[in-house]
């Protein structure tokens, strides 16, 4: 019977297990001590630490393998070799100018003044024509001298009657020739007459002063149309022995 000789077989065979001791683990195990107790190793000192593993350098990025596109590819010509350029030439700074060690001498300049005027030049000449109509009439104190209107010129009868006045005048100081002068305006344009009135009264002082009066010694008022009862286009020349009045203006 195969089956039941099968079955004796495997039960007379005696059953054997396999170990596998591990040698190393053996050799690391410590030694038992007598007393039944396992002896510790004694503590040893810490291990260095290792130090801390720096940054990584950025690597350059890895040149694309791929192959160009046909269509992109740009074609180059080749460029001549640049010559090198000479370096420029270092300027060297300018030099400072040296402080002298003394002072230099210093020259005084006087100041240049004007030349005084020439003594004996004649005064300038009175505005006279022959075409002027103007007259002159002696009064308790002078003259009164009247112009055409808008006039203010000298006729060669007037200055000479000037002249007479100022010769026959007391000298000295004390004495002063006071010349108004007048002319009509227009309410919307006084300045007219102050001008025109103003002209008469210098015509007359050049006249005296030409004769030999000091101009220290005439006293000019322009009044324009501020001419009173009398005749508007006139000067009235008066001489005083007293002081000028005081309302006069000294004409420079």
């Amino acid at each position: 019977m195969p089956i039941l000789s099968a079955v004796l077989l495997t039960a007379a065979t005696p059953a054997v297990a396999q170990v596998t001791v591990d040698l190393r683990a053996l050799q690391a195990l410590p030694d038992r001590p007598a007393s039944g107790r396992i002896a510790r190793p004694p503590p040893s000192a810490p291990a260095p630490t290792a130090p801390a593993p720096s940054a990584p350098a950025p690597t350059a990025p890895a040149a694309s393998t791929a192959a160009p596109n046909p269509a992109t590819v740009v074609t180059r010509e080749p460029q001549a070799p640049r010559e090198p350029q000479a370096a420029a030439p270092a300027v060297p700074p300018a030099p400072q100018p040296a402080m002298p060690e003394t002072m230099p001498d210093t020259a005084s300049i006087a100041p240049i003044a004007p030349p005084p005027p020439a003594a004996g030049a004649p005064p300038p000449p009175p505005p006279v024509s022959e075409k002027a109509a103007t007259a002159a009439t002696p009064t308790t104190t002078g003259l009164r001298l009247t112009f055409a209107p808008g006039e203010a010129d000298l006729s060669p009868e007037s200055s000479t009657s000037i002249k007479q006045l100022a010769a026959a005048a007391p000298t000295g100081d004390a004495t002063t020739f006071n010349v108004l002068a007048y002319a009509p305006g227009k309410p919307d344009d006084p300045s007219t007459a102050r001008r025109v009135s103003l002209s008469r009264a210098m015509a007359v002082r050049s006249a005296l002063v030409a004769d030999g009066v000091p101009s220290a010694r005439i006293f000019v008022r322009a009044l324009g149309e501020q001419y009173g009862q009398g005749p508007p286009d006139r000067v009235d020349l008066s001489v005083t022995r007293a002081g000028a009045p005081a309302d006069t203006a000294t004409a420079r």
